[in-house]
This record gives structure tokens, sequence and C-alpha cells, in this order.
């Protein structure tokens, strides 16, 4: 059953949900290693020194609301974090107990493992969970957190799951319902656990109160910390467009700045381009004699291609046998890792025999397995000593005569036993000797097998030894008698076959410059035409765009605008209101329409109109007139944006047209005329063809030679590795042996050592037989002398009958740890020998398959040193050709190489005489079109930092790119490369730019309009703000001096600066730009862009909301108007009791605006309360009261005066609570924190000691 505030429940008490009390287990500081718990279900007073923690407490209330922990305690500098100064360790609790319509529950912060606060939900009070007894006995002994609630759950109590992110808590536990659906994944088991655990019941709502209780507890900052709150709270959901970047406008001014005044240096440009084409064409003349000279150069360059070719086949080759190598390797390494493998594993289970050897060694386990083989003899011994101790405790005394029957019987026995002794000793005797022949057998078979794997190894190294013997005797007689090769014999005759041949001159031609210059400009001329067309299509369209806008703001007006009620209220407002109203205010929200139902429906205020004779305006149409107009003009808009699509496209297509035919007209201008061609020198061909061979020989002999002293270091090499091959044979053979003598003299010592063993026993059971007869003689006659037995005797006959008691149960006892050790020698020791015998075959497998992967990287590197030692033979042949080409280079490298003509060889001396004539006048040429390049560079750098000026550093960029080699901007080479940039600059780039900063100012424009329209959005919502905390915080006031306490908000954008400018700036701009889309803007509007630009950026309003907001507190008091501005302010007013009383009837306005439900209380932490006069708390408590709102108040002193204002008194000391009560009501927790605390303390003090588990 859910009640009402002010209700009465079936219990008979008013129904109130809230806090009730805050508990803290090894907290912070003060309360460190014990528990406490603060009542704060009614107004309480928190008191003690200062330090003592109280403020600490105060500031948990906000965190049972759900602020941010880190806002409560501030990490500074040498401070600790919300969750190290509050939560320490793992076993840190805050429990909030609170109240819900259906009972007591608790809400708890712990330390996440990973290092954040989190958070659980209970059901149930503390004392039913956490101070039940099971769960307190947690607590003391230092429990952790997580082992807490696993505890409660197992009782039976539903718990959460747990909650990591305060944003969720709060949502739950205010049962925000915006922060509720703010994660639609997550929604559905939020609302659930805010139905299970949120605060109050289902008819409860609230919001922002974590900020609210915080800006409470902050007195000093309290106007300040509230305007904040304001601003956080009420305009979250105001979006502000960002303030513009003043930085980019201002290159954008500069940038449209440049470009019009480029427009007058194009004619300079264009004479640099003129003057390089005539270089270009006087180039192209000198064509075919480059040619004719290339031609001679090429056939050297075939020839250098053909043996790359070749040195890239024995590259590949190389790469081949190398790939062919890594995968054998690879293999071959794999079987290493095998056989590694397999005696890693052999010799890992030896090693484990002998270490469990002497684990049994070390727990005398052969010494217990021999004495449990002499059991029967410990027993017979152990019957003797018996039947001594039974005799020496008879009462009856023996004769004479059973003394000497008992003597004889105790011969035979120790003869017959002894002889069984002596014969175990024969057989360990015997098992020694034969294992000793074993073991000399197998070594002889150790040593035997290691001479024939040397022998075997040896004659598998005779056949490679013998190869290598054969290639040193070759190499000997190649280098006695060496010859030319079957290529060089060719490359002689092909020489003599090509300086035969005679060259001849091939006809020159060109194409007319004339036509291509006409086809150039007739395009430019199209492109442009087309181009006012696509402007002309502009204005067109943005016409119909804003009609058509216009027509849909009429037909689906916006929520709160005076057209949405008149829509609404009014369906015949058309002929009526909307032929007298202005049209501009049927779109604004900040009207507050309401209509008056009883006034006169053809009434305008107070006047009386005959509406008839005016027509119904176009606004104020129909709807479905209205939505004929809007398809009449989306048809009309959707046609021209198709017309003007195909405009663009058809422009576009023109200005490609205009590009591929100016880029033919270079193209001729730089093959105006064809070039000749000469021939090579084919006698210089031969005679370097000759003397190559001459080269080739001496340089064969050489590679012979190194070749022989190869072959020579690799036979010193073979003997070598055989030589330390043969070592690693006879190095495993020896690690054999000493496996083998190791293994022996462990056999050994077990064998020896049962036979001193056995010998020891024979020994001792005759040491013993003797002494006994002695005894035996020494008791009979006691007995025929005495009548009873001396003590001591007896004495000794007790303790030699319980030594050999002890010993023979030990034995006994140990049968199956004997067992257990037999089986295991029978079963894993006994394969010891054998193992180890593998584990040596294993390392000779391992070795051998070493040596075998080593022999196959030696071979693989030998056949890798021939390939690279032709690699490098062919390197150093192509290196020759290449440099007998560089005279030829020479006389060319002041020529283009892509040459046009056909070229023939000819002779290299005519060839360079002719081009001389021709490089002269290029020369010339080339100093005349660098001045004027200079000229026009200087003119585009004039404008620094421009869209022109990046494009002109992109375009020769680009040329750096296309460039071989390092090019400076100033080298001359270079500049002649970039003019016919200049061409792509003017007809490309320089459109393009114009266009593209075009739309970039109407963007910024545009911008300077968003950020405008959203300034006065935000102005408008807060008047809208300001007038709903008027309505809603300004009730029930009770303080008599105090009248007409109000909050007012005012927007601070109409006294900045920059309002005017950019006021006047969005108004001139919508007027201007209708007409001129599709051009650069005037002089007037950039200047007054530019104005708004500076303006900008010394703009004193932000862009956050709180710096667009002024806050003021108004106040009456004593009928004297008061205004409270900042925090200074309101501790300098006359009255600061009455001021702060004035700013808490705020609050509690504020409060119960953001939480409706009366029946929900809310607690505020207020500290120093102290310093108001009672009479103002008097009023404080009476207005907290009738909204249910709760104080706890911290403070060092509690005067008597303020007492009466507090059900609860609470004192912190030395990490205690001392509740002070009246004798006639108890606390109805203080037993039970007594029964938990420690030292004596005294009913009221409340509090319990916990081990620190830090």
């Amino acid at each position: 059953m859910t009640c009402r505030y002010g209700e009465i429940s079936l219990s008979g008490e008013t129904v109130s949900y809230g806090l009730e009390s805050i508990v803290l287990h090894h907290s912070f500081k003060q309360v460190r290693g014990r528990t406490i718990k603060i009542d704060c279900r009614e107004r309480t007073h928190l008191g003690g020194v200062n330090g003592a923690g109280k403020t600490s407490v105060l500031a948990l209330v906000p965190a049972f609301f759900g602020e941010e922990p880190e806002r409560i305690v501030t990490k500074a500098s040498g401070k600790l974090s919300f969750l190290d100064y509050y939560l320490p360790t793992f076993q840190s609790l805050i429990i909030f107990e609170y109240r819900r319509h259906t009972g007591l529950y608790c809400a708890v912060m712990y330390r996440h493992a990973q290092g954040k606060p989190c958070y659980r939900f209970v059901a149930g009070s503390a004392e039913e969970t956490f101070f039940a007894p099971e769960i307190k006995e947690l607590l003391q002994g230092g429990a952790s957190a997580d082992d807490v609630f696993a505890a409660i759950r197992r009782g039976g109590t539903p718990v959460s799951k747990i909650i990591d992110t305060i944003t969720n808590y709060r949502a739950i536990i205010q049962r925000n319902q915006k922060l509720l659906k703010r994660l639609p994944a997550d929604a559905r088991s939020l609302r659930a656990l805010a139905a299970e655990f949120g605060l109050g019941d289902s008819d409860t709502q609230m919001t922002n109160i974590e900020r609210l209780t915080h800006v409470v507890l902050n007195k000093h900052r309290l106007l300040s910390s509230f305007k904040t709150m304001i601003c956080e709270t009420q305009f979250e959901n105001i979006h502000q467009h960002a303030r513009p970047r003043a930085i980019d406008r201002k290159d954008l001014i500069a940038d449209i700045q440049s470009l019009s005044a480029f427009a007058g240096e194009e004619e300079k440009i264009r004479e640099c381009l003129r003057k390089d084409a005539e270089r270009r064409a006087i180039l192209e003349q000198a064509d075919k004699t480059v040619a004719n000279l290339f031609v001679t150069v090429e056939e050297a360059r075939e020839k250098a291609s053909e043996l790359s070719q070749q040195k890239e086949r024995f590259e590949t080759e190389r790469s081949d046998r190398k790939t062919v190598f890594e995968d054998t390797d690879h293999q071959l390494a794999r079987q290493v890792t095998d056989h590694n493998a397999h005696f890693e594993t052999l010799d890992g289970q030896v090693a484990a025999l002998h270490r469990q050897n002497d684990q049994y060694e070390v727990d005398d386990l052969p010494g217990l397995a021999q004495r449990f083989d002499n059991l029967a003899d410990y027993r017979q011994r152990h019957a003797t000593a018996q039947a001594d101790y039974d005799s020496l405790t008879g009462k009856a005394s023996a004769i004479e005569g059973e003394y000497d029957l008992e003597k004889q019987s105790i011969q035979r026995e120790h003869e017959k036993h002894q002889a069984q002794r002596e014969q175990r000793l024969r057989e360990a005797t015997d098992a020694l000797t034969s294992a000793r022949h074993a073991y000399d057998l197998k070594l002889n078979s150790i040593k035997t097998d290691k001479v024939t794997a040397v022998s075997e190894y040896k004659d598998s190294r005779a056949v490679e030894r013998s190869e290598l013997t054969n290639e040193q005797a070759r190499l000997s007689a190649l280098r006695e008698s060496p010859g030319q090769t079957e290529a060089e014999q060719q490359e002689v005759a092909f020489a003599e076959q090509a300086s035969e041949e005679a060259s001849e001159q091939v006809a020159q031609t060109h194409e007319s410059r004339l036509e291509a210059g006409r086809k150039r400009d007739q395009a430019d001329h199209d492109w442009k035409a087309a181009q006012e067309q696509v402007q002309h299509m502009d204005v067109k369209v943005q016409g119909l765009e804003d009609s058509f806008n216009e027509l849909q703001k009429q037909i689906a007006p916006e929520n709160g605008t005076w057209l949405s009620q008149l829509r609404a209220q009014d369906p015949e407002w058309g002929n009526r209101l909307a032929k007298v109203v202005n049209p501009s205010l049927l779109h604004r929200k900040d009207l507050t329409p309401t209509r008056d139902l009883n006034a006169s429906e053809t009434a305008v205020m107070g006047w009386q109109l005959a509406l008839d004779a005016i027509p119904v305006p176009d606004f104020a149409a129909s709807e479905d007139a209205l939505q004929e107009r809007s398809r009449s003009i989306d048809a009309e808009r959707q046609g021209a944006i198709k017309q003007r699509a195909d405009t663009e496209r058809e422009a576009q297509r023109r200005h490609e047209t205009y590009k591929a035919r100016a880029e033919a007209a270079d193209r001729l201008e730089t093959e105006f005329s064809l070039v000749e061609r000469t021939r090579n020198n084919a006698q210089n061909k031969l005679g370097n063809a000759r003397q190559r061979v001459k080269e080739a020989q001496a340089a064969r002999i050489a590679k012979i030679t190194r070749d022989l002293d190869a072959v020579q270091l690799r036979l010193k090499d073979f003997d070598e590795q055989t030589g330390e091959g043969i070592r690693d044979v006879e190095s495993g053979f020896q690690q054999q042996m000493l496996d083998m003598r190791g293994h022996w003299a462990e056999q050994e010592s077990e064998h020896q050592s049962s036979v001193d063993q056995l010998s020891e026993l024979i020994a001792s059971a005759e040491s013993e037989h003797k002494a006994r007869l002695k005894k035996k003689r020494q008791i009979y006659d006691q007995r025929l002398s005495e009548e009873g037995i001396d003590p001591k005797v007896v004495q000794d006959a007790r303790d030699a009958l319980a030594k050999l008691t002890e010993t023979v149960e030990k034995i006994v006892v140990s049968e199956d740890l004997v067992r257990g050790y037999r089986k295991w020698r029978e079963q894993e020791w006994s394969k010891v020998e054998a193992l180890t015998e593998q584990a040596s075959q294993a390392r000779a497998k391992r070795e051998a398959a070493i040596r075998k992967r080593d022999e196959a990287e030696r071979t693989w590197k030998e056949h890798d040193s021939k390939l690279k030692a032709s690699i490098a033979e062919h390197q150093g042949v192509i290196k020759t050709l290449r440099e007998q080409t560089e005279a030829a280079e020479g006389v060319l490298k002041h020529f283009r190489g892509d040459t046009f003509s056909e070229g023939f060889p000819g002779n290299l001396a005519d060839l360079t005489q002719e081009l001389q004539g021709a490089y002269q006048k290029l020369e010339q040429l080339r100093k005349e079109v660098v001045g004027t390049f200079d000229q026009a560079t200087s003119i585009l750098n004039r404008y620094d930092n421009t869209q022109i000026q990046q494009a002109w550093q992109k375009l020769s960029a680009h040329r750096h790119g296309q460039m071989t080699g390092d090019v400076l901007d100033h080298e001359e080479s270079f500049k002649l490369a970039r003019v016919p940039d200049l061409r792509e600059l003017l007809d490309t780039d320089i459109p393009q730019l114009r266009d593209a900063l075009i739309d970039q100012f109407v963007s910024e424009a545009g911008s300077l309009v968003k950020y405008f329209d959203s300034l006065e959005v935000m102005a408008r919502e807060v008047k809208a703000v300001s007038s709903l905390l008027k309505r809603k915080i300004n009730t029930d006031q009770q303080i008599e001096s105090l009248s007409d306490i109000q909050v007012v908000l005012e927007p601070r954008i109409y006294e900045d600066e920059t309002w005017q400018p950019l006021k006047e700036f969005v108004e001139q701009w919508q007027t201007w730009i209708h007409m001129n889309r599709r051009s650069l803007p005037s002089d007037a509007i950039l200047r007054r862009f530019k104005l708004v630009t500076d303006t900008l950026s010394d703009a004193k309003v932000k862009e956050s909301v709180e710096s667009m907001i002024d806050m003021r507190l108004e106040m009456k008091e004593n009928d004297r108007q008061v205004v409270i501005r900042t925090d200074a302010d309101f501790l300098s007013a006359s009255s600061t009791g009455l001021t702060y009383l004035a700013i808490m009837t705020v609050f509690m306005g504020l409060t119960r605006y953001l939480c409706p439900d009366l029946n929900t209380r809310i607690t505020w932490p207020i500290d120093e309360l102290a310093t108001l006069s009672p009479n103002n708390i008097s009023h404080l408590a009476d207005m907290l009261e009738a909204n249910n709102l709760t104080m706890i108040s911290a403070c060092p002193k509690l005067d008597r005066s303020l007492r009466k204002f507090f059900e609860n008194k609470i004192s912190l000391k030395q990490g205690r609570v001392h509740t002070y009560e009246t004798s006639e009501i108890q606390g109805k927790h203080t037993e039970m924190f007594a029964s938990v605390s420690h030292g004596g303390q005294t009913p009221q003090t409340t509090a319990e000691e916990v081990p620190s588990h830090e």
C-alpha cells in the first residue's frame, strides 16, 4: 500500500521515504579500523573538534544521491582521491540505509578490484543484514566486501548486481527516467533495478538532487555553485553552435583578396608561357641529332641490360638455392630438434629416476627394505625378549634345570637363524660379483662400438675429399691455359659487322600549332559560357529552395511556436488573425501564446476590424492549398536541381575538353620539329669490344686463381672438420662410458651395502646372543638366591622389549612403503641402465644430425659463393659499359632523352659538333625564359600563405616528385620544368580555387549565421528558464523580514561587443547571397566579415553556457531591495543570516521542483549552522519541515539554545560516535553497537573496531 506525505499508514506513523542512516566500515582515517553508524532520519547535529571527520560525513549525503565522487573530494596536490580517502581497502564499506515504500533498504559503496568505486543494493535494513551475527563476524574478521555480499546473499537476502558507474547508480536511486533510458540496451534492466531499489515508490521521480545537495554543502560558494548547477541541469539540452575559429576566417579573407588581385597579373604569366614555347620549338628541331646520338648510347645500354638480365637470373638462381637450402635446413633443424627432444626426454627420465632414488636413499628406504627382509629375525628377538620379560615378572621360582633347558633352546634357535643370515650374505656377495662381471662386459662393448663408429665416420668423408682434390687439379690446369669464350668471340664479330654498316638520315615530321591553338581558344570560350549558365541556375535553385522550406515551416510548424498553437486551437485563424498579424511572429517560441475564448473573434488588441475586406494571405492558406503549392514548387525545384546538375556536368565536360586541347597544344610546341639521328663510331665500338675481351681474359685468370685458393682452403677446412667430427664421435662414447660407470657405482654401492648390513646383522646377533646368555645366568642366580627379582633387571628387560616392539612395528608398518619401493626398483629403476644407454644413443644421433646440417650449410655456402662471384663479375661488366657511355651522355646532358625521331648510329664527334650550335641558341632562350619565369613567380609569392600560393607549391611538389634526384627550387633546370605548371595554375587551379573559395565563404558565413541563431535561441531559453524558476521557486516564504525572493537569469550576449557586428553582418549577408551565389563576396561584405572575425577573437562571452548567463538573487529585506550577484556580495551582505535563509528558500523550492513527491524526504548537509542566529535556525527548521526536508549539520559545538532544533545530537571523537539521548528515549541501535565495541565503551557510544587489512 502506498501512502502520500502527511497521510497515516496502518502503523499510525506518517509515511516518509528517504535516507535513514549512514554506516562507515573501515573508512577514512579518523574512523579507520571501526564501524560507526550516523542516524540522520530526523534533524541531526554532528559535533566534534576540528579534524574529527564531521565534514567528511556530511560530504557523503550527496554521494547517496549519486554525486560524482571526485566532485566530493577534489584530488589536489598531496590530497587523496575519494576512493583512497573513503574506501582505502577492499574491506571498506559505506552503507546508506534508506526507506522506500517496501521498507528499509541499503545502498552500499565499496572498492572495486579495478581501483574505482562501485555500488550494490541490499533489500533489507543494516541491522537485518550487515549486523546479523554471522555477517558481523565476517566484518570483525576483516572480510572483503565481496565476501560480505556473498554471505548476505546466502542468507536469502536479495542483493543487486554490481553497478560500476555512478550514472547508473544515480538513475536507480533517483528513479531518473531520462538516465534510465539513456542506454537502450540497458534500459530494461535499469528500470527493473529502479523499481526494486529506487528511493520512494512508483510515483517518485527526481533529477539532479545530487548536485543540489552538494551545492547546499558548499556554504562559502553558494551562489556561484548554484549558478553552475542551474547551467548544467537546466540548459543541458541546448545545442550551442561552436564559435567559428577566427584564424580560419582570416585566412579566407586573405585568399579572396589574393584571388581578386591575381586577375590583373595574368598577362605576365602568359608571356612566360609564350617564351617557353619558342625555346621548346628550337629544342625539338635538335631532336633528330639527339636521336642519332642516343641510338649509339642505346646499344651500349642494351648490352648492359642483357648482362643485367643474366645477373638477375644468377640472383634468382641464388635466391632459389637459398630457398631450397632454407627448406632443407628447416627439415634438418627439425630433425636436430626431434633428436634433441628425444635425448632430453630420455635424459630427463634418467634424471628423474636418479632423483627418485636419491629421495629413497634420503628416506632410508634401502635400509628399511633390508630390515624388512630381516623381519623374522626381529620377530624372533622380540619373542625372546618377551619370554625373558615374562619370566622376570612370574611369581614362581625356577629351578636350575630350567636354566639349562632354556640355554640349550636359545643356543639352537640362535644357530638356526645365524645359518640363515650367513646364507643371505653369501647370496648378496654372489650378486655383487655377477653385477661387476656384467658391468665389465658392457664397458668393453662400448669401447668396441667407439672404434667402429670412428672408422665408419672416416670412410663416409673419403669420397668428398677425393672430389675436392680433383677440383684442385682441374683449376690448376685451367689457370695455365686460358682462352676466349664463345660469347666473347660472338661479341667481337657483332662489333665488326656493326662498324661496316652506314648511317642514314630520316625525314622530319611536324604538326600545326596554329590549329591546336584555335581549338584550345574555342574550348575556353565554351567553358566560360557554361560557367555563367551554372551561376544562373544556382540563383534559380536557391530561390526555389527558400520558397519550399518556407512552405514546409508553414505546413509543419515547430512545437511551441505561435503557428502550431493557431493550427491546433483555431482552424479558422486564416480568415481573421492572419490578415493583420506579422508573419515573422508565427514561428517564434518565446511569445507564450494563450487563447482567450471569451474575446471577440474579429477584435485585435481591443479594436474591432472588418476583416472580411482583407484577403486571406498566402502564409495562412489552408493546409491543402499549402500542400498543393508545396508539391508544385517541389516539382519545379527538383526540375531546376536536375537542370543545374546537367549544366554543371556540361561545364565540367567543357572544362575537361579545354584542358585536353591545352595539353595537346603544349605537346605540339615541344614536338614542333623532328631531329636528326647520327651513327656511332663503329671503329671505336670494335676497339672497345676487343679491349673488353682482353680485360675479360685477365679477369677470368684472376677468378680461376681465386677459385683455386678457395678449393685449397676448403680442403684444409674439410680435414679440420673431419678431425672435429671424430672427436665428437669419441666424446659421445666417452659420455656413455661415464654414464655406465656412474650407474655401476650406484649398483655396486647398493650390493655392497646389502653385504655390509648382513655382516653387521650376523655380528650383532652373535653379540646379543652372548649377552642374553650372560643375563640369563644372572637372572637364574638371583632367582635361586632371592625371593624376588631386581627391579633394575626388570626395567632393562622392559626397555629391551619396548625397543624391539617399536622396531618390529615400524618394520611392519613400512611394509607397503617397502613393497612400493621394491616395485619401483623392479619396474622403474631396472630401466635406468637401458634408458642411460638409449640416451647415449640419442645424443649420438643428435650430434650426427648436427653434423649433417652443418655439412649441408657448408655445401650451400660453397655454391652461393660461386653464384655471388658470377653476379659480381656481371656487375663489373655492367659498370664498365656504363662508364663507357658517359662521354656520349656528356654531350646529351643538355637535351631531352625522350625523342620522337628515328635515329641511326653515326659519328660521335660529328653529332656532338652539330648539337653545339643548337645548344648555344637554346642557352640564349633559356636565360630569357628563366628571367620571365622569375618575374611570374615573384608575383605568386607576393601573396604569402594563400591558397593560390599553396596550389603553386603543390604543383611544385608534384613536379619535384617527377624529377629524378634531388632538385632545388632555385635550379634553372627545375624552373624550366615548372613553366608548364603556370598554364595548369591558370587554366585549372584558379577556376577551382575560385569556386572553392566561394563555397568556403558561404560555409563560413553560414556558420556565423548558425552561431548567431544559436545565441538568439540561448537568449530566449535563458528568459524561459528564468520565468520557470520564478514560478516554481518563489513559494512558501516564511521569513518575516524577507519577501519577493527570486532568482533572475539574464543573457550576457546582448552586452558583448561581438553582438552588434555579428548581427549586422548576418543581416547584410542574407540580403546579398540570394543574388550573388556564384560571385566572390564584395568588399563591403568582406569588411563586415573581417570586423566579426576581429571581435570574436576578443569576445568576453565564451562557449560555455555559464559564461553566457548572468544570475542574481533578488529579495526585499524589510522593504529594502537587495541584489546578490556574487559570493562576495553574499558574504558582505548586511544580514548574512537573512541572505542565507533567502537562498535556502530558493534551494527548497528548487528541491521540490526537482523532486515533486513530498513523500520522499531529501536530506540536506549543512556545514557550520551555528553561524546563524537561533531565530533564523528556527525559521529554517520550520521551512524544511514544511517541505519534508531534513538537515544534518556539523559544527564543533552545539549551544544550549540550538539543541531544541535537533532530534539527534551526535559527537565524533577519536573515531567513535557519541549519541546524546534523554533518559526516557534510548537509541534503538545502542545495544547493538555496544555488543561489537571494544575497550569498555559507554552505552551512548556507538562504534565497533575492526582489524585493519590494508
